[in-house]
């Protein structure tokens, strides 16, 4: 089979590999799409003894030999946590959160940049037939991601909704957004590309280039956002996204970020009562909802699919997403 190996520096190698083998509680998929993300840029940077990629939907083809279910021939998409199942975030249903993961397909373990890849049972999750497998990866971080940061928050149905950064997850809440029912949707970037992307999902997009950002938000919006999510994972946006968020507000930080973040606590949360958030990818359980979602039309993400490319030109897809001047980018063996 192949499978793509990342050098570091942006270079990418296709290569040759056995086809592995599951063992007694794996399933061996076909992997038919996985979907770029902003984390594949350490790879992408620095090298991986792994195979990258963890936005992966395919058919299962073979199974271990205690695995009863998914049956063979079942589509579905791969959950990037291999939780354990039995740790107190585990038992709390908060599996994306798991304390002793067992891998994290992607990262420590390979992924979906292959024309198969092996994976728990438990992390296989079967989709209906009457949704694409390429449609199927956008159940994974674009709304399963997305989705939960808006669950975060605790409130169904907001009115005026701020997205800052417009990467995936960011043009995934875009969506999610306008699915709740937000009257008023921003969304803050700076590549033109995303910014008419979002326009023709129904967001006002603001160029951060151009002006303030924060008094452009607050324009179409004079009492904040009570929801803003920040999907950038910079100190400078993370801090707009805090400004922009009304008294009572809810911001939730779905971009990574290491650096440490100044907040004024009287004036940014005593006095307003705004509530910083943090939310990372999604527990397992709310899965099935966002099946239906996207079964039944609600979410719809062939808008945001917008680049394909085969396994071979894995260079050219990391190069397209690199730009800035893609949606969702998928790898289709």
């Amino acid at each position: 089979m192949r499978a793509a190996r990342f050098l570091g520096d942006g270079e990418i190698r296709v290569e040759q590999r056995a086809i592995p083998v599951p063992g007694p509680s794996q399933v061996l998929v076909r992997v038919d799409s996985c979907a770029l993300c902003g984390t594949d840029r350490g790879a992408y940077s620095r090298g991986s003894t792994v195979t990258p990629g963890h936005e992966i939907a395919g058919t299962v083809i073979r199974r271990g030999e205690n695995v009863l279910l998914p049956q063979i021939g079942a589509r579905g998409v791969v959950y990037l946590v291999n939780y354990c199942g039995t740790c107190y975030c585990c038992r709390s249903a908060w599996t994306n959160m798991c304390l002793d993961k067992k891998a994290m397909y992607g990262f420590n373990a390979d992924g979906g940049y292959a024309d198969y890849v092996v994976v728990e049972a438990k992390c296989f999750l079967p989709i209906d037939d009457a949704i694409p497998l390429d449609a199927a990866t956008a159940l994974l971080d674009l709304y399963g991601s997305s989705r939960h940061a808006f669950a975060r928050s605790g409130l169904p149905s907001p009115e005026t909704v701020a997205i800052v950064g417009c990467g995936p997850i960011g043009i995934g809440a875009v969506t999610v957004a306008r699915a709740l029912g937000a009257n008023e949707v921003a969304a803050i970037d700076v590549s033109p590309y995303r910014l008419e992307l979002v326009r023709s999902l129904g967001a006002t997009p603001i160029d951060a280039r151009n002006g303030d950002p924060v008094a452009r938000a607050l324009a179409g919006a004079p009492d904040g956002y009570q929801i803003v999510i920040e999907a950038a994972g910079m100190n400078a946006t993370q801090q707009q996204a805090i400004e922009i968020a009304a008294p009572n507000g809810r911001v939730v930080f779905v971009g990574h970020n290491q650096e440490p973040l100044e907040v004024r606590t009287l004036q940014d949360l005593i006095q307003v009562e705004k509530v910083l958030l943090g939310s990372e990818y999604f527990p397992v359980g709310e899965f099935a909802r966002n099946h239906q979602l996207l079964g039944n039309g609600a979410l719809d993400p062939t808008p945001v699919l917008t680049h394909r490319f085969t396994l071979d030109d894995i260079g050219e897809a990391f190069n397209a997403f690199m730009s800035g001047e893609s949606g969702k980018v998928l790898v289709r063996p």
